[in-house]
């Protein structure tokens, strides 16, 4: 099982293929199992339930094998395949379609259907029949000492196909392994790669400045939420790193709720309240706004002002600086690459002709000291501080970059996009109202962006299109196509023009998320908006 899973989680096809190749198994399933003439939706939810879930007790049940997808079981089979060959004649064509007596499901296979499917599989490599055996027969009693011959016998009774079709969909290739050896199958016993993965969904608390407003609650991977909080509770310098649209704000101003509401949980001393200074650099930044520097004061004589990071020690409050890469921190922070290595540096003194020296150290308390009381000059992070950043890697290409002596003073926790499985699941849940049709077209959008590092965004950019989706007013797609204009055009007139003409073959053919026409209007906006 665990060489198939491996196999199909390798194939990786475009989400139409994927819909197309399941729903020809469920067609052949439903066939074999007396559901023809006139199948009902129920049905389709039963043949994918036998296909497909993998882990009936846990939430992401149901396996899209053929793109390794996790999604949520709940009439999966509706959601899936039935809507998708069900409801395409007044749409856009929808490969699936092609496979059934008037384009639709419930009028059965056409003759030539598994012909379709190896001509639109051509160029691409065929899951194994081994490898469909083993995922389709996973729960089937094989007698002591049977063999793959047995193994396809069973396959066949069980999908009703001959043996003409199945070597149309499927390869002779063999697996490697004997069909039947200790230990048994279970989903649990699988590789964490291969595992349904495990979410946990963070953010700020109502008490939090803004959480009501623009910063929805993230679901991140748990080995990631685990990462974060051990990092901040282990390291004074801390950088989250991921696309856009990942929720790094929010994640920080979530830890900090979680710092407020139990700081033994990290480590800190009772009662810590991080009270977290928040700036976001930009281009006009120099260590003046950092640190501090000489500027005169109100009789014009030339003294030292305290940027940012002495106020925030002075103040016993943390700081944050979010979209770290929007200024130039290597040159900006390079008095600091000392003091970040845990040691005492001067970064100035208090007037421009001697005057006494200006210093940042460490402390040996939970909190930050200075010195003296009043107009102090020496600052001392203390064991309880800490210095959060966020940083867009994409951005990197057009703003500044982290350069290695820099990035090594920071702990770095990567904060990747969502799996599209999870974000369909997650969209779905917050948009009880929107039809499946438009999770569907949302969750390929996702899909899109996220099959290409240079057009990878997180979650929170989609998770806008609902709004003005569920207005009205007009079709889908061209409320989807508004929508995504509106949230998503500052990326979209960035992108050179190969990477915006590969994104809409992926769009359009690869996810059938956007009609074509709809996408030449996406296009004559980007122009208008670069």
């Amino acid at each position: 099982m665990e060489a198939a899973l491996l196999e199909l989680h390798d194939l990786n096809y475009s989400t139409k293929i994927v819909s197309l190749y399941e729903s020809y198994l469920t067609a052949k399933w439903l066939e074999a199992h007396g559901h023809y003439p006139d199948p009902a939706v129920g049905s389709a939810n039963e043949a994918v339930a036998a296909l497909f879930d993998l882990d009936p007790t846990d939430r992401l049940g149901r396996i899209r094998a053929f793109r390794w997808n996790w999604q949520v079981r709940n009439e999966s089979g509706r959601k899936t395949v039935w809507d998708a060959t069900t409801r395409g004649q007044n749409k856009q064509p929808k490969l699936a379609l092609a496979i059934f007596n008037g384009e639709d499901i419930r009028n059965g296979l056409l003759p030539n259907a598994a012909q379709i499917v190896h001509d639109a599989l051509a160029g691409r490599p065929l899951p194994s029949w081994e490898s469909l055996a083993c995922l389709i027969l996973r729960e089937h009693e094989f007698a002591p000492g049977s063999s793959w011959s047995d193994a396809r016998m069973e396959l066949k009774a069980l999908l009703g196909i001959t043996d003409a079709d199945l070597d149309l969909i499927a390869s002779a290739a063999a697996l490697g392994p004997t069909l039947l050896g200790p230990p048994e199958w279970s989903v649990s016993a699988l590789p964490a790669a291969l595992k349904p993965p495990t979410t946990v969904e963070v953010g700020p608390t109502a008490a939090t400045p803004g959480a009501g407003i623009s910063h929805a609650p993230v679901a991140l991977d748990a080995r990631v939420e685990r990462m974060l909080r051990r990092a901040v509770e282990s390291f004074s310098c801390v950088l989250l790193v991921g696309p856009p649209g990942t929720g790094k704000g929010t994640l920080v101003r979530w830890l900090t709720d979680q710092v407020v509401a139990s700081p033994a949980s990290f480590g800190f001393t009772g009662g810590l309240d991080p009270n977290p200074m928040w700036r976001t650099p930009d281009e006009s930044w120099s260590s003046f706004e950092l640190i501090g520097g000489l500027a005169p004061d109100t009789d014009g004589v030339l003294r030292w002002s305290n940027g940012l990071l002495p106020t925030a020690l002075r103040e016993n409050r943390w700081l944050v600086l979010d979209e770290t890469n929007r200024a130039d921190m290597d040159k900006i922070m390079g008095p600091l690459l000392t003091w970040l290595s845990e040691q005492k540096v001067e970064i100035g003194r208090t007037s421009a002709h001697g005057g006494n020296p200006v210093e940042i150290d460490w402390a040996d308390t939970p909190e930050c000291q200075s010195s003296p009381a009043t107009d102090p000059t020496s600052f001392l992070a203390g064991r309880d501080w800490r210095l959060l950043g966020t940083y867009n890697p994409q951005d990197a290409q057009r703003v500044f970059r982290f350069g290695q002596a820099l990035s090594r003073r920071f702990v770095t926790v990567p904060i990747p996009a969502l799996e599209v499985g999870h974000f369909a699941e997650i969209l779905a849940e917050r948009n009880a109202d929107l039809t499946d049709e438009a999770v569907a077209a949302i969750a390929g959008l996702y899909s899109a962006h996220r099959s290409s590092q240079a057009t990878l965004l997180g979650p929170a950019v989609f998770l806008r299109l609902p709004k003005y989706v569920k207005k009205g007013g007009a079709s889908l797609g061209e409320l989807l196509s508004e929508a995504y204009v509106l949230s998503l055009g500052k990326y979209l007139s960035g992108y050179e023009d190969q990477v915006f003409e590969k994104l809409g073959q992926r769009v359009v053919g690869d996810e059938e998320a956007m009609s074509f026409s709809d996408w030449e209007w996406v296009q004559t906006q980007r122009l208008i908006l670069g």
